[in-house]
């Protein structure tokens, strides 16, 4: 028997370097210094806390922002100045041409939502077509917008007087000057003086086109006749 001879073909291998010697050993990680590294986290967590910073800012806001007043009805007017005069002086005029009303004070404020003006240091000049003289002055006046109504109030001091007659005056805190009428009015305690005599009452008016003085309330009077005059 004749012997079998057989061949066996291995496919090409991929050459694999090989290294004879102790096992490489792994390379380790730097360590950075704390300062680097608490660098690095800022940077990471800074997003999130500027996130949580404008929240809390927003809720301080709400917070601090005053809420409207519940019991103010929808499209109330504020009660502002809309404009304001310092050191002025406003004059009428009748329709002749001759003054009637003079007004000066050291600040006038105007209020739109009522119409009326707020004087500081008011002084006020009425004349009369009888060519009687008024005058007025008080810490502060409320005027309405058409100038007819005049609210005297704080230390108030009237001075009428007409042609050569003795000079009337009035003292009090309060007095309503009606300028059309020509009328002072008040319902408050009042002092009256004309020559020497002395008046006072819990309420007056005066009526210059009449010429009358009216003192109502309780009423207390001293009476000094004029030198030479008998008793």
């Amino acid at each position: 028997m004749k012997p079998v001879s057989a061949e066996l073909h291995l496919p090409d291998l991929p050459e694999v370097p090989v290294v004879i010697g102790p096992e490489p050993v792994a390379a380790r990680p730097v360590q950075l210094p704390w300062t680097e590294r608490l660098r690095q986290a800022l940077l990471n967590y800074l997003p999130l806390a500027l996130m949580v910073l404008a929240a809390l800012l927003s809720w301080w806001l709400v917070r601090s922002t005053p809420r409207p007043d519940s019991t103010t009805a929808p499209g109330a007017v504020r009660h502002l100045a809309d404009y304001q005069l310092e050191r002025f002086h406003l004059q009428r005029y009748d329709a002749e041409g001759r003054p009637t009303v003079r007004l000066e004070g050291d600040k006038l404020r105007h209020y739109p939502d009522t119409d009326q003006h707020e004087i500081d240091a008011v002084r006020l000049w009425l004349t009369g077509t009888d060519g009687r003289q008024t005058e007025a002055t008080a810490r502060q006046a409320v005027v309405d917008g058409d100038g007819n109504r005049v609210r005297l109030a704080g230390d108030v001091q009237v001075r009428s007087q007409a042609g050569d007659e003795v000079p009337l005056w009035f003292e009090g805190q309060q007095l309503l000057v009606l300028v059309p009428e020509r009328q002072l009015r008040t319902d408050q305690p009042v002092k009256v003086r004309q020559g020497h005599s002395e008046f006072t009452a819990a309420a007056l008016v005066f009526d210059e086109t009449r010429r009358t003085l009216e003192l109502q309330g309780r009423l207390r009077a001293t009476l000094t006749p004029d030198k030479g005059a008998r008793r």
